[in-house]
């Protein structure tokens, strides 16, 4: 029996260590690792393998989306399952649009999750029912889906994402340059590049404009 590696992205604790105990009881999982933003879960991605991500979409920080691209574009063989309580189209669009093999709603009954999981570990595709009819409705009205697909994100780099995380935070060129033992000058560099992508001219537009567009999402 192949044994797979399970990785939960979520900001609840309590949710985690529910997603942590259901899955470890399952014979073909090996093993179950947390991270609480997407940053984190970036992070033990260069240095773990993991077969399946379960990912929140709006956590403080980066949002799931966007963790989502990177994670496919990284690692192309890792399945991601977006796990969440949003069934707004714009959501599973995007979800959609950047490789997520599943999208599933927090409410979903445990023996599902775990048919889900086994399902797209053997490369087949889900869409909660609850809302698969909507989407393919909007779809299939081609006005309608032109207006309601979400909007064209600027391509970040995970690096890129990590300094407009810190930029929403508030944080100074040096205090940011001490957090991810970078050059000022290299942060600088790496603003420049995330103001040419949003053109915008200024820290204060940048961060509106990333709170606006969902990439980064404010603690709730």
């Amino acid at each position: 029996m192949n044994k797979y590696k399970v990785l939960i992205v979520d900001d609840h604790e309590i949710v985690r260590e529910g997603l942590k105990s259901l899955l470890g009881l399952e014979d073909n999982i090996e093993s179950v690792g947390e991270a609480s933003s997407c940053m984190e879960c970036l992070t033990l991605m260069e240095n773990q393998k993991f077969d399946v991500v379960l990912m929140d979409i709006k956590m403080p920080g980066v949002d799931g989306i966007e963790s989502t691209r990177l994670v496919k574009e990284k690692y192309p063989k890792t399945k991601v399952i977006l796990l969440t309580n949003y069934d707004d189209e714009a959501f599973v669009l995007g979800g959609l649009k950047v490789g997520a093999d599943a999208y599933v709603l927090k409410d979903v009954r445990t023996g599902d999750l775990v048919n889900i999981v086994n399902n797209v570990l053997m490369n087949k595709f889900y869409v909660d029912p609850g809302i698969a009819g909507k989407i393919i409705e909007r779809l299939s009205d081609s006005v309608f889906a032109k207006a309601s697909l979400p909007p064209t994100r600027p391509h970040f780099s995970q690096r890129e994402l990590q300094m407009l995380e810190y930029l929403v935070k508030g944080m100074s060129n040096k205090e940011m340059a001490n957090k991810a033992h970078l050059s000022i000058d290299t942060i600088k560099a790496h603003i420049r590049n995330i103001y040419k992508k949003m053109d915008v001219t200024s820290r204060a537009k940048a961060v509106r404009k990333a709170i606006e567009d969902g990439v980064i999402c404010l603690p709730r």
